[in-house]
């Protein structure tokens, strides 16, 4: 089924939430897409701050991203991302800034996000951050309307293996220019924990007062130096995913691909830059 007509009859009147946008919790990035999205206790890379404020604090010097998806196999639902971040700062050798952009344009339809964040180091094994996102949505012809979301998060590592996480998104609650088109006010919560030789797993729950709360776990495992494979199961709706990155001279590839129970298979690519 094309979801496009669709999605375009929705939003006719700016008020309704489009199918595969509408700013869902959706992983749009490689390594989200390949772990099901259970980013919440991950250190940071390019893209770590959509999953977690507190994430680029625990990354290390500046790191960018772009990556291209599509969405359950529907080629024109495609979207690009970019992000990056900045850890120990020459100004503040505790903090670090982060920025990433993402934009969803079928026939017509426009959808953006645009997200900026200070996260901070606040002790050896505890870090937080708040980030703050303008979402905007148009139909041709139609004025631009948008809402800003308030995010926060928080992040310990309880023993050099171990990292707890929490991230919150949209905590001021804001709708589309007052209108009926409400963010969701998403929280992920969980915690990672990598074992001797570099293999991590970790597991998350993500809740929203408006939906049903969902199960997350995922693994990411070295299987050369240069390569990492990566696995994630969700619930509600039931979502299987993998992915394969390759990282040589500071530049890491990623592809993924996440099959949803319900909507059908997405794919992901990415590259990702260490400066």
């Amino acid at each position: 089924m094309r979801k496009t007509p669709i999605l375009l009859a929705l939003c006719s009147c700016m008020n309704a939430t489009p199918l595969y946008a509408s700013f869902e919790f959706a992983p749009t990035d490689p390594r989200g897409v390949a772990m099901s999205g259970a980013l919440a206790a991950v250190a940071g890379d390019a893209f770590g701050m959509r999953y977690n404020p507190a994430a680029p604090s625990l990354s290390k010097g500046i790191t960018v991203g772009a990556a291209y998806d599509i969405p359950y196999g529907k080629r024109d639902l495609s979207s690009l991302s970019g992000a990056a971040t900045w850890s120990n700062l020459p100004f503040d050798r505790h903090g670090a800034i982060a920025a990433s952009a993402g934009r969803f344009a079928p026939n017509g339809y426009r959808e953006q996000t645009v997200s900026t964040g200070y996260s901070r180091t606040l002790t050896p094994s505890i870090h937080a951050g708040i980030s703050v996102s303008r979402n905007s949505l148009s139909i041709d012809g139609m004025p631009a309307r948008s809402a800003d979301g308030i995010n926060a998060g928080f992040m310990a590592e309880l023993r050099p293996a171990l990292i707890v996480g929490i991230g919150s998104f949209n905590l001021n609650a804001p709708t589309i220019d007052g209108g009926l088109t409400k963010l969701p006010r998403t929280t992920l919560a969980g915690f990672s924990y990598r074992f001797d030789n570099g293999n991590m797993l970790t597991a998350n729950v993500q809740a929203d007062p408006d939906r049903p709360s969902r199960l997350l776990g995922a693994g990411a495992f070295g299987i050369l130096p240069s390569m990492v494979v990566m696995m994630g199961v969700g619930t509600n709706p039931s979502v299987i995913s993998a992915g394969t990155g390759i990282e040589a001279a500071g530049v890491r590839a990623t592809g993924a691909i996440s099959r949803n129970i319900d909507l059908g298979t997405t794919a992901a690519l990415g590259l990702e830059l260490k400066l």
